[in-house]
């Protein structure tokens, strides 16, 4: 068996506990950065809804009759708002790699529980969820996603304690 990852990284047998914890230690400087430009683009977007909302509440609401560029002006914002957040969302996805095999670290679970890192998935039910034996989590992903990411699903890295 092959174990060379691509870009010639080493595969997890093959890595010693120091090269876990460098890869540990970038990892937490590259969330770190991610969590920071997280906020930094959340406080504008919610800006932009909250000023489309306004504008919506205040054509029909707090006006006798509804002021038609004004509640133009607010869907503008609010679809303004929903596409920033759909494109921040992807951006900052794909921005937070894996250290050691360079995989996106939120991407779908590959071939490594996302919990505990251990290899040993079951392929999805008939409702797609993936099983861990090793911590028997049964992996829901999308709007129910029911774990962490603590490890890499790729190669199986431990990461970060606490998971996102």
């Amino acid at each position: 068996m092959n174990n060379e990852l691509k870009d010639n990284f080493k595969a997890i047998p093959d890595c010693s506990p120091e090269e876990i914890r460098q890869y540990r230690e970038r990892f937490a400087a590259d969330l770190k950065q991610y969590r920071a430009t997280e906020k930094r683009y959340a406080l504008p977007v919610l800006l932009v809804f909250l000023a489309g909302f306004s504008a919506l509440i205040y054509s029909y609401v707090l006006s006798p009759h509804p002021i038609k560029w004004l509640l133009a002006t607010g869907i503008v914002l609010i679809i303004a708002g929903f596409v920033s957040l759909v494109a921040t969302a992807f951006l900052l996805q794909s921005r937070l790699k894996c250290p050691a095999c360079h995989f996106s670290f939120l991407s779908d679970i590959a071939n490594h529980c996302p919990e505990c890192g251990s290899a040993s998935l079951e392929s999805g039910d008939w409702l797609g969820a993936k099983h861990c034996n090793a911590c028997g989590k049964s992996l829901r992903t999308g709007k129910n996603r029911n774990f962490r990411h603590k490890a890499c699903t790729n190669c199986g890295v431990f990461l970060d304690d606490k998971g996102l």
